[in-house]
Parts: structure tokens; sequence; C-alpha cells
């Protein structure tokens, strides 16, 4: 065997394991709140109405229900979308429990890749955080300011409210540093919001 081979192949593996490991730290939500106890138990939820106790600043649950949810917002109020788990699109995120990804592709599924899509958007990836009642876009192909457009009419299409109740939201929309270095690691937000980034279009 030849040893330069060897030593090409051990430095390709660990460069693929930093990637690897940059990306899930990138996409992995950020821990806010209180850990579950049993006086603070976080229920997943299922068919019928479920409340997900949270740490949200005013320690209201969202709650879900066939007709909608209840999320609570940045400045403690709620906002009232449609059951964006249950509508027959959205997947659990099997390694992290409580989160739910609304469209894109968990990426983890090797050898049954249909199990980690949710809908057919390969230009970004929208998660939900029950514990954190957030959500996280990643934009995930150029020219970024379409696939945020993109991104933002299919999320309300899906929560069934409007820019104002999309601004409330607890929300992170980013880029990663391979897909644009200019734009990474910012929270680019909503293009309509206050203080949202210009991005190209």
């Amino acid at each position: 065997m030849n040893p330069k081979r060897v030593i090409i192949g051990i430095v390709s593996l660990l460069v693929a394991a930093a990637i690897i490991g940059m990306l899930w730290a990138f996409f992995s939500p950020k821990q806010t709140g209180t850990a579950p106890t049993a006086q603070n138990p976080v229920t997943l939820p299922s068919s019928g109405s479920v409340t997900v106790p949270v740490d949200s600043g005013t320690g209201a649950p969202a709650t879900s229900t066939a007709a909608g949810m209840s999320v609570t917002a940045r400045d403690g109020s709620t906002v009232v979308t449609t059951d964006f788990i249950h509508n027959g699109i959205t997947i659990a995120d099997a390694a992290n429990t409580g989160r739910y990804l609304l469209a894109g592709d968990l990426g983890y599924c090797i050898t049954d890749p249909a199990k980690c899509q949710a809908g057919s958007y390969p230009d970004f990836n929208i998660f939900y955080d029950t514990n954190a009642q957030s959500f996280t876009i990643a934009l995930l192909a150029e020219p970024l300011g379409a696939t945020r457009s993109a991104a933002e009419q299919f999320l309300m299409q899906t929560l069934g409210i409007g820019q104002a109740d999309m601004c409330k939201l607890n929300y992170y929309v980013g880029a990663t540093y391979w897909i644009n270095a200019l734009f990474a690691s910012k929270n680019l937000g909503f293009s309509f919001c206050p203080g949202a980034t210009q991005l190209p279009q």
C-alpha cells in the first residue's frame, strides 16, 4: 500500500469530519429555556391537542390542536398559526427531540434519504424547535435574495400568517460559509422585517 495514498486518505477523512461537524453546529438548535423535568415536561405533538411547556420569558406554552397552533413571539405575545407540525409534510428530526423539519433535508438518512425529506425544497431548510419555539431557516443556494424570498413565501403559506406576524417570530435566517462567505454567520432576517440584510437577487 502506498504511504502517500494512506496519508491523503487520512487527511481527507479529517477534513470531511471537520466539515460535517461545522454543518452540524450551524444547523443544530440553540438550546434555550429550561431543561425538561418532572414539573416541566416536554410533550411532543401527536394527534389531537397537546401542550409543549417552554421557558419563553413568559412561561406561556405553545398549544397544538387540529385547527391550529399558538407560538410565543419574541415580545411574549402569541402568534396563531395553522398546525404546521401535523400537515403531512413536516417531519420530526429523530436526532434532535422536539425539533421538526418543515422544508428541506435532514441530511443524515443514508440508507433511506426519503425519510429525511420534507417536501421538495433543495434550496433551503426550515426547522422549528418546540423547546425554544423558534424557526431556523438555512439558505442553501445562490442568489441568496431569491432563495430567502422563496423560503419566506413557503413559511408564510405553511404557517398561514402574514408579514407582520412573521416579523414577530423567534427566527434566524442564515447561510453557511460554503454558500456565501460574505453573509455567513449572521441573522439575515426576513426581507420585509425591520433591520433585514439586503441580499443579491
